[in-house]
């Protein structure tokens, strides 16, 4: 596995364990941001390369800051 495809999973795994902490499943995450369900499917999977900008629209969604979807320490 590339070093940038661990990172997509990290990422992907910290965004859906804050997502469930707010008890949010992937569909109503999906309307608060206006995005497809499936996709936030392939951005928990590691399966989607998210822009730095959507990576924005889901902490601001979330009601957390940027830098907590990097703390990979959970």
């Amino acid at each position: 596995m590339s070093t940038n495809e661990n990172l997509e999973k990290k990422f992907g795994a910290k965004l859906a364990y804050i997502r469930k902490s707010k008890k949010l499943s992937q569909m109503k995450l999906a309307e608060k941001v206006d995005m497809n369900f499936n996709y936030i499917g392939q951005i928990e999977r590691g399966e989607a390369n998210v822009t730095i900008k959507t990576m924005k629209i889901l902490a601001d969604a979330l009601g957390v800051e940027m830098y907590e979807l990097f703390d990979f320490k959970f």
